[in-house]
Order: C-alpha cells, then structure tokens, then sequence
C-alpha cells in the first residue's frame, strides 16, 4: 500500500512580493517542492533570483533531486543556465518540445537559452510526453490532451523542430501532480494547455482521487467574464480546498476567482504545507 506523504512547497520566483519580505521577484516562477523524500524545483524562472532567493531562505540547492520545466518560455526556464550544480545525478524532466527554440517573432526569441544538447551534457534529461511517475505519488503529468472547448490551444510565436518552422501550440506545457494526506496537490506553470484540461488530465491518470488544491499560474489574462464563469464551475466540481493563482493569472481573474471559490494569496518566500 502506497503511502501519502507531506509536502511543501516554498515560492523561489513570482510577480509578486510581500510587504517587508526583502526578497526579490520577476514575471517569472520557480517553486521548491519538498515531498516523498524528493527535492524538486519546478522551474527556475527568468534569471538567477531563484538563487538568490533560495539562500536567503536557507534552501540548499545543491541537494535538489529533480529539475521540472513545465514548459520552455524563458520566464519558466531561462534560469537553467544559471542554475550552480549541474550534474547527472540530478533528472531533468520536459516534455520533448520543451527546449526546442522558440521565438515571438523573427527577432523576439523567448525560448530556453539551455538547449537539447546542453541539457543532455549536464543532467539526467528524461523527456516524455506520457505521464512520468518520480515516485507513485509524484507524477509529471506529460502531453495535456484537450477536453475543454473554451480552452483550446492558441499558438504564441513559433517554435523551430526538425529545422523547419511550425506555430508553437505549447504542446509542451504541462504541469505536476503529487498524492498528498489530503488529496492531489497540482502544480503548474503557465497553464497554456488550460488550468481544466489540466485537472482533467490529472483526475484521467489518478482515477477516483480526490483533487484537494492547485497552485501555479492558470493563464487567464484578459479574459471574458463568461470563460472565468466556466473555469470557476470546474474548480467547484472538482477542487476541494484552496486554490493559489500565481504568475500569470492577473488581477481582475484573481478578484474574480476569489469572489467563488477558497482563493489563497501567493508572493515569493511564502511557505504552503500539505499534511
């Protein structure tokens, strides 16, 4: 019988600071996953702040066990090039087209600066597209499939594969799961898979669990009052404890998010604890 273990989650990397912290923060996000005697750090933001962050709040990178990229946008893995204790004992996990280049525009590159080759010299890289177990209650949730009409992939730039330029639907945006005495904790990035095809896809892999909180950023930016309406119906349906926006969910979705459902503010330095 599989036990759940205690998690916490520490914030490296955010948009937003607190009042008095004195800790420093970017469009970015990085998180330190502390769980089933793994220590994760689930992306590393846009520069080295990550770090900085990191020994101001006593945290030794150096015993990191994992390295997840939820996706390969610079403000999620730019800080890999940063990042002081490359080594092969160390398993970095993506999606196959995460380090892939990127670019907005012909001249705007906003892909991973640690490309496939480099990645593969100073780590462990796994790639999968299927969901990847770390341990039976740490899952890397792989390739999201779409279920959602009202969150369709949109392309954003491009990306370059095989020499050839394609639209970058960020097929390789995905995101953690992990099995806590509480229920499934989620974990995203940027979400531009959608934050309920996610939820779907984790309820697909751990059939009959109960989803207890996500944290991370939900991609809604500028969105409509009628598609935060249905974001919100899924969160009721399937979440039971509180949720964290993050990153890339901006003010006016927060607000909105708040008014319904259990809403968790979320700044770097702060602390969240699963047992």
């Amino acid at each position: 019988m599989v036990k759940f273990k205690n998690m916490k989650l520490i914030i490296l990397v955010d948009n937003y600071t607190a009042t008095d912290k004195r800790f420093l923060g970017e469009p970015g996000l990085s998180y330190w996953i502390e769980t089933d005697s793994k220590n994760i750090l689930f992306d590393v933001g846009f520069s080295d702040i990550f770090i900085k962050n990191a020994k101001k709040l006593n945290i030794d990178l150096s015993k990191t066990n994992y390295i997840v990229l939820s996706h390969g946008h610079n403000d999620h893995a730019a800080g890999l090039k940063f990042f002081p204790y490359p080594s092969k004992k160390i398993f970095l996990i993506t999606h196959p087209d995460c380090l892939l280049p990127k670019y907005l525009s012909d001249d705007y590159y906003i892909g991973s600066p640690v490309l496939l080759e480099e990645a593969n010299e100073n780590f462990h890289y796994i790639q999968s597209k299927e969901p990847y177990f770390i341990t039976p209650n740490i899952v890397f949730l792989g390739e999201i499939a779409e279920k959602y009409d009202f969150e369709k992939r949109k392309p954003i730039g491009y990306n370059i594969k095989n020499n050839q330029k394609e639209p970058d639907l960020l097929r390789d945006d995905s995101a953690m799961a992990i099995k806590t005495k509480k229920g499934i904790v989620i974990v995203t990035g940027c979400s531009h898979s959608g934050i309920c095809n996610i939820i779907a896809t984790t309820k697909e892999i751990f059939k009959g669990e109960q989803i207890y909180s996500v944290i991370g950023g939900f991609h809604l930016r500028k969105e409509t009052e009628e598609k935060l309406k249905k974001v919100v119906e899924v969160f009721k349906e399937e979440v039971i404890g509180p949720i964290y926006p993050a990153h890339c969910t901006d003010f006016r979705a927060r607000c909105f998010l708040a008014k319904y459902l259990n809403t968790e503010e979320v700044f770097v330095s702060k602390e969240i604890k699963f047992d």
